[in-house]
Parts: C-alpha cells; structure tokens; sequence
C-alpha cells in the first residue's frame, strides 16, 4: 500500500504526507511501519495503545494531518490509490468541500454487499440524502472540512451527513474498488442495529440538535393530551352513565399518559441545557459561516478553530514524526 500510494502522490505533488494509523494490529503491522517511517520522513505514524476502531482511526488521523487537502482510505488494499487525483479534482472543478467514493461496482461478499444495499435505503429514508456510498473510505476532503469532524462510536459511516449538516458541499464520483486479497472483512449483517441507531443519532442531531424541546416537548404535550382526554371521558362515564371504572384500565391508562408526557417534557428541558453546555464547552457553534461580505466589499473566510486533542475517546502511545516531542 505505501509503495503505491506513494509513487501516485509523487506524480501528484512536491509536497505531501502520507499517516498510517495503527488501530492496535497485533501482526508485525507497527513494526513495517516503523520501518517505512525511518526510509520516508515524509510518513507519520499514529499507533493506538489498543484496539478503537475504524472511526477513532480516522478521527486521529484527520487531526494530525497537515495539509490544505486530505484523502482518506482503508489500508486492505480494496480502495484504488490512483483514484486520489481524480477526487482531488473533484473538489476543485465541483467547488466542493468533500467528495466521496461511490464503489458501484464492488468486490465485496453477497453478505456485505446486502446489508450496504439495506442500510443505504434506511439512510435515503432517514437522512433524505443521494450518495449513493457512505461506507467507502476513500474521500477527499478541504481543510475546514476535515476539522470540523468528530468521530466516536461508528460513525464514520455517516461523514458525508454530518458534513451537510454543518452547511459544507458534498459530492461524489465513482471510484475502483478492488478485490480484497489478504485479511478477513469484519463487516456485515451483524453491523446493521448498530448502524440503525447511529442513523437515528445523525438524523437527530441534523433535525433537532438545536432544538431538542421540540420533539421532546411536543412528544409530552401529545401524550399529556392523551391522557388528559382519558381522563376527562372517565368522569364522563362514571358521572353520566355510571360506569364501573373498576372494570377497566381507562383510569390508568389515563394517568400513565400524563406521567409521560410530564417526563419527555422535563427530558427536553435536560436535553436542552446539555446541548447548550455541550457547544459551549467545545467552543462549537450551531452554525458555520461560510463567508463574510462587509461594508468594503472584502470577501472575508472564517478563521478555523484550533484542533482540539485534549478530549479523546483513545489514547496514542507514542508519535514519530521525526521531530523531538516534550510533554
């Protein structure tokens, strides 16, 4: 991978970077790695202390990259390295802020194969977007793009979404994919309810992030009315017809109602306060500004926030990129 990936980006560019990131192998991956990075300074390798997954892999390597562009791709030999310069094109020639791999024709297993082509529908469903391949890792991606990133969990699988979310053009073009001839793939069906409640967080934090008292709120005033409303057919019954409400769960069913519709109203409060504290503690705004034209007709880009590496979900146990690192 690092003899081909290289002799493309030679042809590309002068200038680049090439990060491995070691999501804790336990084959003899660090050690050739190691080994790369002491013939190429141009390579950086992130090693993980243990095993965090593909998202954690991606997210460190998004922050340590450096350069004005970033591509993004797995490292089982399935994504095509000649295929980096047409994505970078993309982004020029399309004015876009990401543009993403659409395997259409792909080497994978039936069982593979299936699950994307479910799950792709789920997302059309809930995320009412048309790419076509979230799950492929090959991606190009600008600078305030790539930082504005946050992977935890899975969720990997659901950049382009979030990128859309936050106002950034996302596109797509289609790209090789090739047999896999070494390792075993770790994905398939088992993968879908997990995939499924990571589509619900997406699709919440693109509906509602800024306003979770609407649905929390409007899910308690529905349930309170419905309580309410059986209540009040209750006493109807017992005063007008003199019904026995011994002999049904009306009543109940009434009360149990308005006790939930008191606890998704107070749930929206809480969620509410934690989202807030949530932007304000990462210093995140709910909207990113474009760009700014003022009274002298300046066309103004937005400064990028600092990369923040103090709060991470795993830990790197040792970095060489050549330099001297003092804590």
């Amino acid at each position: 991978m690092y003899e081909e990936t290289r002799g493309v980006l030679e042809e590309m560019s002068e200038q680049w970077e090439l990060i491995f990131v070691d999501d804790g192998s336990n084959d003899g991956s660090d050690d050739v790695l190691r080994s790369i990075h002491e013939q190429d300074e141009r390579v950086t390798v992130v090693e993980f202390g243990a095993n965090f997954g593909q998202s954690a892999a991606l997210d460190a390597g998004l922050r340590y990259a450096r350069g004005d562009v970033v591509v993004t791709m797995d490292s089982d030999g399935q994504n095509d390295p000649t295929d980096i310069p047409r994505l970078v094109e993309a982004l020029d020639r399309e004015g876009l802020d990401c543009v993403v791999g659409w395997r259409r024709n792909r080497e994978d297993p039936i069982g593979k194969t299936l699950a994307s082509n479910v799950a792709r529908v789920m997302r059309r469903i809930f995320l009412d977007t048309d790419l076509h391949d979230f799950g492929c890792t090959l991606k190009a991606f600008r600078r305030e793009a790539a930082e504005s990133v946050r992977l935890n969990g899975e969720m990997h699988r659901y950049i382009p979404p979030l990128l859309i979310w936050r106002g950034f053009d996302v596109g797509e073009i289609e790209v090789n994919h090739r047999e896999r001839e070494n390792g075993e793939t770790k994905y398939g069906w088992r993968r879908l309810p997990k995939g499924f409640i990571d589509m619900l967080n997406v699709w919440f934090w693109q509906k509602y992030s800024g306003r979770p008292l609407h649905v929390f709120g409007g899910l308690g005033i529905l349930a309170g009315a419905i309580g309410l409303a059986g209540g009040f057919y209750s006493v109807y019954l017992k005063t007008v017809h003199a019904v026995s409400l011994s002999d049904t769960a009306l009543p109940l069913f009434a009360v149990f109602m308005c006790l939930l519709g008191i606890q998704f109203f107070i749930s929206g409060i809480l969620a509410d306060i934690g989202i807030k504290n949530y932007f304000a503690v990462r210093q995140e705004d709910t909207y990113r500004v474009a760009r700014v034209l003022d009274g002298r007709d300046v066309v103004e880009e937005p400064e990028a926030r600092p990369t923040d590496r103090a709060t991470k979900l795993f830990e790197i146990s040792e970095v060489d990129d050549g330099a001297r690192l003092d804590a």
